[in-house]
C-alpha cells in the first residue's frame, strides 16, 4: 500500500509567531485572559449541550416513534425486517442516552465499566449495520486508562468506523489495538475505495476532532490512503501522562 500521511503532525509556529499578543502582557493580565477564555469556552460548550438536546432529541425521538410505526405495519408483511428496525430503534434510542449524557456533562456510561467490550459492541453493530467483514483485536487485560481518556479512544473508533460506513465502498475492516511497552498503538483498517488526503479540507469536522483527540490522548492521529488501496488510521498515545 501507498502510503500517504496526514493529520497530527502539529505543524507548530514559532512562538515568536503563535502569541505576540500574549507576551506582551503582565502575567496578570495573561492569568486573566485565560480565565476568560476558559468561562467563554464553558458557556460554548453548555450552548451546544443544549442545541443537542433540544434539536437533535427531538428528531430522534421522532425517528425512534417513526419506527415503531413500521414495526407495526410491517410486522405482518414483512417479518423478515423486524430485526433491522429492532436494531435501529436500539441505535436511535442509544443515541438518545447519549445526547442527554452530554447535556449533563456526564461521560459515557459504558466506558466506566470496561472499555474493551464498549468497542466489542461498537464493532458488533458496525457489522451489522454494514455487512462489513470487521475484525477486532484488543489486549485481554483491562485497559490502563482514565475515563476521559478512553472517551477520546472511542470516539477515535467510532469517527473510523463511520467514515469506512459512509464513504469507503469496504469489504473488509480490522481495528487493531495493542500495547507495545509504555504506549498503545490503534489501529483502524479498511480496503475500500481510498482517497486522495489533500483533497480533505484541513478542518474537516471528521479528521479535526480526531487530531485534537489524538491530543488529549497523548499522541498524534495519522492517516495513512490512496485511491483504490484502502485507508488506515494509526494513533499512537502513552499509557500514562504525566499532568
Amino acid at each position: 500500500m501507498n502510503r500517504t500521511t496526514t493529520l497530527s503532525r502539529y505543524d507548530l509556529l514559532p512562538r515568536q509567531q503563535q502569541t505576540p499578543d500574549n507576551e506582551a502582557l503582565c502575567p496578570s493580565c495573561q492569568s486573566q485572559q485565560a480565565k476568560l477564555c476558559a468561562i467563554a469556552r464553558s458557556q460554548e460548550r453548555k450552548r451546544i449541550a443544549r442545541e443537542l438536546h433540544d434539536e437533535l432529541g427531538q428528531q430522534l425521538t421522532a425517528l425512534q416513534q417513526g419506527l415503531g410505526v413500521l414495526r407495526i405495519h410491517l410486522g405482518q408483511d414483512r417479518p423478515d425486517l423486524l430485526g433491522h428496525i429492532e436494531r435501529l430503534s436500539n441505535i436511535s434510542h442509544s443515541a438518545i442516552e447519549v445526547i442527554r449524557e452530554i447535556s449533563n456533562s456526564a461521560p459515557i456510561k459504558k466506558l466506566q465499566h470496561n472499555l474493551s467490550s464498549t468497542l466489542e459492541g461498537l464493532i458488533d453493530e458496525f457489522r451489522l449495520l454494514s455487512e462489513v467483514d470487521c475484525r477486532c483485536n484488543l489486549p485481554k487485560q483491562n485497559f490502563d486508562l482514565e475515563p476521559g481518556r478512553a472517551a477520546h479512544l472511542y470516539r477515535i473508533v467510532q469517527e473510523s468506523l463511520t467514515n469506512i460506513l459512509r464513504h469507503a465502498n469496504a469489504s473488509r475492516a480490522e481495528v487493531n489495538l495493542e500495547r507495545r511497552e509504555n504506549d498503545y498503538v490503534l489501529e483502524i483498517f479498511d480496503d475500500g475505495q481510498g482517497f486522495i488526503l489533500s483533497d480533505i479540507l484541513p478542518d474537516s469536522t471528521g479528521l479535526s476532532g480526531m487530531r485534537e483527540r489524538g491530543k488529549q490522548l497523548g499522541g498524534p492521529v495519522i492517516i495513512f490512503s490512496h485511491p483504490g488501496q484502502g485507508t488506515i488510521v494509526q494513533a499512537i498515545f502513552p499509557v500514562k501522562i504525566n499532568r
